[in-house]
């Protein structure tokens, strides 16, 4: 019986790729959508993910989200560095600051002071250039993407020399790094010169980055150290939660991929049930005729089952098969906004998971008609 209900299935050919393209549809842009909804969200982290050393955060209770700090004295790293469990503590600067070309074009970058001496909190991927340059005299690094709006044009290359807040400083190296939340260029520099960039009149930390100690948790020394020191200390996965959920409840990020993803179930939905049900519907003679020959009702279910099994597997490839061509595409770029895009496996599995499923509905709605038909409507005319 799989073998008449492929038969059907494939007898129309047009009927057939109709079916399986509209599902080849739907998962395209459920799972399009839904993957760069993921990648901005873990754009609005990118702070947090770059700095692979550190497995704790420490700051003002008042910070929300890694975007919006809270500077603080410089005493409180060795606050930090004298609590029980950690294994070292490093300062980490951030600001927003001007930069001037030679040219005379101005453009506000993201400037990061990473910590001088063990250089914690630098860009994890150099595509020019060494982290050990930036203990050169007014050295900084800048992202691919960065050196490209800056210089439109030019590829990159180090050696240039731009003013950070009035000061001198000299590109030593092009990072890699994927889209940040605020898109603007992100500039490495060590924490004293990122402070004289800034034009700090005194020496702050906005974030204290710490290691916790071998065997400990990063979850219970984050506790000890906000007991010990006022301060509000998260380990790296839970800091990275906070920042997202800020993110989603008062960005609009949330409601406006939202809207977007629900039409992409919505119109999935559509296409796939309609187009499959009106396939049943109009396969009515066939199956009456195969009930008319004593074909029971549980196997007729059974076929019409594997027909929707079969072009849901089949659109699912496809549309799945573009979407992830598409970021395999974009993802590798230096610049653009779709640099650093990707398909989480929890999308690709729970795409399938959804298509199927609705697939199966489907069917399910579309066998009624099927199973209640008189076998002898394949005797009219």
């Amino acid at each position: 019986m799989i073998r008449v209900a492929f038969k059907i299935l494939l007898h129309d050919t047009a009927k057939y790729l109709a079916l399986v393209m509209g599902i080849a549809f739907a998962t395209l842009l459920i799972s399009q959508q839904s993957a760069i909804f993921h990648s901005v969200m873990e754009s609005s982290v990118r702070d947090i993910i770059d700095v692979t050393e550190a497995d704790i955060w420490v700051m003002k209770p008042s910070v929300e989200t890694v975007d919006q700090p809270d500077q603080m004295a410089e005493l409180t790293v060795n606050r930090v560095r004298s609590t029980a469990g950690v294994e070292w503590a490093v300062a980490y600067y951030q600001a927003v600051a001007q930069l001037r070309t030679s040219t005379g074009q101005t453009k506000s970058v993201s400037l990061i002071g990473v910590d001088d001496s063990s250089l914690v909190g630098a860009p994890p991927t150099m595509l020019l250039g060494s982290l050990s340059d930036l203990r050169r005299p007014d050295a900084v690094i800048m992202d691919a993407a960065g050196f490209a709006s800056i210089f439109p044009g030019t590829a990159p290359r180090t050696g240039d020399i731009v003013e950070i807040g009035q000061r001198r400083a000299e590109i030593v190296g092009i990072s890699h790094t994927g889209p940040s939340w605020t898109g603007l260029p992100r500039v490495h520099t060590r924490r004293s010169l990122a402070v004289e960039f800034a034009r700090e009149t005194l020496n702050p930390v906005t974030y204290v980055l710490a290691r916790s100690a071998r065997g400990g948790s990063p979850e219970e020394v984050a506790s000890v150290i906000t007991q010990n020191t006022g301060l509000l200390a998260h380990s790296r996965a839970g800091f990275k939660a906070r920042s997202q959920e800020w993110v989603l409840n008062y960005s609009g990020v949330a409601e406006n991929f939202g809207i977007t993803i629900l039409m992409g179930v919505v119109i999935g939905v559509a296409i796939v049930g309609q187009t499959f049900y009106m396939f049943s519907v109009e396969n009515l003679r066939q199956f009456a005729a195969l009930k008319a020959i004593g074909v029971s009702n549980g196997r007729i279910l059974g076929m019409i089952s594997s027909q929707a099994l079969f072009v849901s597997v089949v659109g699912y490839c496809l549309g799945i098969g573009v979407a992830s061509l598409f970021f395999a595409v974009f993802s590798p770029q230096l610049t653009g906004g779709l640099r650093g895009m990707f398909m989480d496996p929890v999308i690709f599995v729970g795409t399938g998971v959804f298509i199927v499923f609705v697939t199966l509905l489907s069917c399910v709605i579309s066998v009624r008609r099927v199973l209640t038909v008189d076998p002898a409507v394949v005797f009219r005319s």
